[in-house]
């Protein structure tokens, strides 16, 4: 079925974001996701920057006399001018040619330099260089390096290391392979204010000040595939947030050097599991019909569409996370018969809630067939169904003690698929990508189809499949003499709604000990409605009796399966249990000891003797709600 655990590759951790990723791009499956730490490297660094200030009168005076006046003066001449001791001017002269903004000519006189100008008519001065401490962390997964003020904490990170599998140290640039000009512009790009031209501040060198050092970071690598378009991307992901230059680059190194995908999600140990699955081209071109029916509307994803599906039926794609609860609730919409394929049937894909859905379903007369693909010569897998299959679902059994569940092998396919009533058609792929030379588990897409030629098409196709492995059955059960094998292949029939024909063949062998199985069979197939009360094989069932005699060998159970017969079709129509009972019928029941000969007439044997034979009908849940619909998407 569609329950068993996903043997994706998907860290814990991860989880949430798959979801939330799977629930907000429809079409998309997250097949693996693995947590990685790799390698960033920090190394202190020490910062030389200029700051400019607001100059005092002093400063500005001998800057606007050096620019202004002409010849220039000297330093005596200024002071005499604005009598100070020369002692003052000289000690403001010797600051502003320390900051080179003014020079001195070999005649004593004063020049500014073109650095001055630029600093007298933004009214301030350079003072001298600052040494500010910065560490420059080199991330060689985004190929960047950035400064950050404080050191990063050391964190051990107990991950797989992305360096081991992917050569990163190819991207890490040395911090002291940067120029002068580089470091300006990633400061400004930071915003940190270390260098800002503009207001006068620079960065006018830098220097390293501590050795490298080593600090762990996280990051996700996911691999996602387009259920629709068939197309496997791998990206890494931090959070929510898309790493693009990181997945750019993974692309780059895949499509030049390749990379092992079995090794990055850890996939030796399932790398062989279902390798045995092989395409049906019949169901494939089936699949390929659904998901072209389907991209149109997730292209769209038009909200009207779920409240007001087409008449004509429609084709949905259940959102991953919901498969097992929308899959449990759309059987339990069916009223006379399931029909299942899954490649394999394992433990896994069985549990408390699958089984009271399928024993609530046999309760109200569904027929469920299984069926699971064979083993080619060539391969070594084992798809023979495990005993705790067989004992749980064998458990399962009408209200006549009958399986209500057959099992058995069908041809070989890839894919599951379901068919409920002929109306709804459930299928998916859960198959094995290659990519690279590697095989990763494509996880599992599933749709529910109301189609009419597409449902039909896979009901014709699983119901001849059935039909053939009855007939199949039935020949061995008749070489072997081999009652369990013929009540298997009967009730295959009685689960097609083939009645007629496995009373036929019990006709045909004059096999008639199996004439009770049949009537167990009727029984379930009256209950579901699958099988009408006024059947010709009722009647001609009915007129095997003359047949019989009391030394019949089978004549308690015969007895008690006609007793039942009448009984449910009694509770539903009493008018035509009735009618089955003609007077040449009743003789029979009469003298086969099915009916009392104490009991005078039809009429009273059903009234009196039969009610006792039917269950409690069932408590109907006023406030029951329908099985909700699958969200499209």
């Amino acid at each position: 079925m569609f329950l068993e655990s996903s043997p994706k590759p998907i860290d814990s951790s991860l989880q949430s974001s798959v979801e939330k990723l799977e629930k907000t791009s429809p079409g998309l499956s997250v097949i693996a996701a693995r947590q990685f730490r790799y390698a960033l490297v920090q190394t202190g660094i020490e910062l030389m920057v200029t700051a400019p200030r607001k100059f005092n009168v002093l400063e500005e005076f001998i800057l606007r006399a050096s620019l202004e006046i002409t010849p220039s003066p000297t330093e005596v001449e200024l002071a005499q001018v604005l009598g100070l001791d020369p002692i003052f001017v000289r000690s403001t002269t010797a600051n502003l040619l320390a900051l080179n903004t003014l020079n001195v000519l070999p005649d004593g006189s004063l020049k500014l330099t073109p650095e001055g100008r630029i600093f007298y008519e933004k009214g301030s001065v350079p003072q001298p260089p600052e040494s500010h401490p910065l560490y420059a962390i080199a991330d060689p997964l985004l190929q960047v390096t950035t400064f950050e003020l404080n050191p990063l904490r050391e964190s051990a990170l107990n991950l797989p290391n992305l360096g081991d599998f992917l050569p990163l140290n190819r991207r890490i640039q040395p911090i002291d392979s940067l120029t002068l000009t580089e470091v300006q512009q990633r400061l400004i790009h930071q915003g940190l204010g270390f260098h800002s031209p503009e207001s006068g501040k620079e960065v006018t060198a830098f220097k390293i000040a501590e050795s490298p050092e080593m600090r762990w970071q996280s990051v996700a690598l996911f691999a996602i595939f387009d259920t629709l378009n068939q197309g496997l991307t791998l990206q890494f992901r931090r959070g929510q947030q898309l790493l693009e230059s990181a997945t750019l680059w993974l692309e780059t190194l895949q499509s030049e050097e390749g990379i092992s995908l079995t090794e990055l999600f850890e996939l030796r140990a399932i790398a062989s599991d279902g390798s045995f699955l092989q395409e049906n081209p019949g169901v494939e071109a089936r699949l390929e019909q659904v998901r072209q029916v389907v991209i149109p509307t997730l292209n769209s994803k038009g909200d009207n569409a779920e409240e007001n599906p087409p008449e004509s039926g429609s084709a949905i794609l259940m959102t991953e996370n919901q498969i097992q609860t929308q899959v449990l609730e759309t059987l339990q919409m069916a009223t006379h018969q399931v029909l299942i394929y899954s490649p394999k049937l394992t433990e896994k894909g069985i549990n408390h809630r699958l089984l009271q859905g399928l024993q609530s379903l046999v309760k109200r007369g569904v027929w469920i067939l299984m069926g699971q693909g064979t083993v080619s010569e060539e391969s070594s897998e084992t798809p023979s169904i495990s005993p705790e299959w067989v004992t749980k679902l064998a458990g399962i059994t009408t209200a006549e003690g009958l399986s209500a569940i057959q099992i058995v092998e069908l041809e070989q396919s890839h894919a599951k698929e379901v068919v409920i009533d002929r109306q709804i058609y459930l299928c998916s792929a859960h198959n094995w990508l290659t990519y690279g030379g590697d095989r990763l588990p494509q996880g599992e897409t599933v749709y529910q189809v109301t189609l009419p030629e597409i449902v039909s098409d896979a009901y014709q196709s699983l119901s001849t499949q059935f039909q053939q492995r009855a007939e199949s059955l039935w020949q061995q059960a008749i070489t072997n003499q081999d009652e369990s094998l013929a009540t298997t292949s009967l009730s295959i029939w009685g689960g097609l709604g083939r009645e007629d024909t496995a009373l036929q063949q019990i006709q045909d062998r004059g096999w008639l000990e199996l004439l009770p199985i049949w009537l167990k069979i009727a029984c379930q197939g009256l209950r579901s409605q699958q099988m009408s009360p006024d059947s010709p094989s009722l009647n001609q069932a009915l007129s095997q009796l003359s047949e019989l005699t009391l030394d019949f060998p089978e004549l308690d159970s015969l007895c008690d399966a006609w007793r039942q017969v009448i009984a449910v079709i009694a509770s539903s129509d009493r008018t035509i249990a009735v009618k089955l009972l003609s007077e040449p019928v009743w003789q029979h029941f009469t003298r086969l000891g099915i009916a009392s000969e104490a009991v005078e007439s039809p009429d009273a044997f059903i009234a009196t003797e039969l009610p006792k034979l039917l269950p409690p009908l069932p408590q109907i849940n006023s406030t029951k709600t329908h099985p909700k619909k699958p969200k499209r998407h």
